[in-house]
């Protein structure tokens, strides 16, 4: 078993020290003639600690559930755009932070994408935060409640991944709102984001209070954004109704994108 080897984990495992008197040792012990034993055991540690803080990760990223890529039904809705999504899957616009809208009808599988992604990047070494826009806003709520506001933004912010469920279920009120833009507008500078929506671009404005707030809210959702449609009908309700189907043509999605006045 090569020194260096065993040099290198006991650096890796934080043991410098270790590993800079290791040659004194063996010389001293007169033990140098093999190494493996102790190759397979620090191994065996480096292994056990990259798993406990993956799962750290992903704990700290509260997915409502675990899903993956592989766990992904591609055959039930054969329009979705598996080239484009597998592409994402590969994690380079987050390390780019830029942006992931998946948009269309409930149950076709934009949500399962976002957290099987999410639980990629957690694997992978990123940070994730992880919330359905109602339940964001009222994390809000509480921390202005409580005065923790700016140790809830810096929770967000020091994650390297966004992933923010059903945008456009809810309506905000006007402070909240207000808080909500302001994480989006410094956002770009350190995350990524993948955001799903289920309604129509032109209803997004409905989400905010104000016209105004709204319009630059929408800006800063789409730009540099990627944006994949999940068209066809509901898998989650396949065996209980049918849904008309949605295309890319159902909704107008380019940064220029303005909302319906109110």
């Amino acid at each position: 078993m090569n020194m260096e080897t065993v040099k290198t984990q006991l650096k890796s495992l934080h043991l410098s020290a270790a590993a800079q008197e290791l040659d004194e040792i063996l010389v001293r012990h007169r033990s140098a003639a093999s190494l493996g034993w102790m190759s397979e055991l620090l191994e065996h540690e480096l292994d056990a600690r990259k798993e406990r803080a993956i799962q750290r990760r992903i704990k700290k990223a509260e997915f409502p559930e675990i899903k993956t890529l592989e766990g992904f039904d591609w055959g039930f809705n054969r329009k979705i755009d598996r080239e484009k999504l597998e592409g994402l899957a590969e994690l380079e616009f987050v390390r780019q932070r830029r942006i992931a809208l998946f948009l269309g009808h409930a149950g076709t599988g934009k949500t399962h994408m976002a957290l099987a992604m999410g639980l990629k990047a957690a694997k992978e070494g990123l940070r994730v935060y992880c919330a359905s826009v109602k339940r964001l806003a009222e994390e809000i709520r509480v921390a202005r409640v409580r005065g923790t506001l700016d140790a809830l933004f810096r929770k967000i912010l020091a994650a390297q991944l966004w992933i923010i469920d059903d945008w456009g279920v809810v309506s905000m009120a006007r402070e909240i709102a207000e808080e909500v833009f302001d994480l989006l507008d410094r956002r770009k500078l350190s995350s990524a984001m993948i955001l799903t929506s289920n309604r129509d671009i032109r209803e997004w404005s409905e989400v905010f209070a104000d016209p105004v707030l709204a319009n630059a809210a929408i800006d800063r959702i789409f730009e540099q954004a990627e944006i994949v449609v999940f068209e066809g009908k509901s898998y989650r309700l396949k065996d209980r109704i049918t849904l008309p189907s949605l295309s890319a043509e159902d909704v107008k999605m380019t940064p220029k994108t303005k909302p319906r006045k109110r």
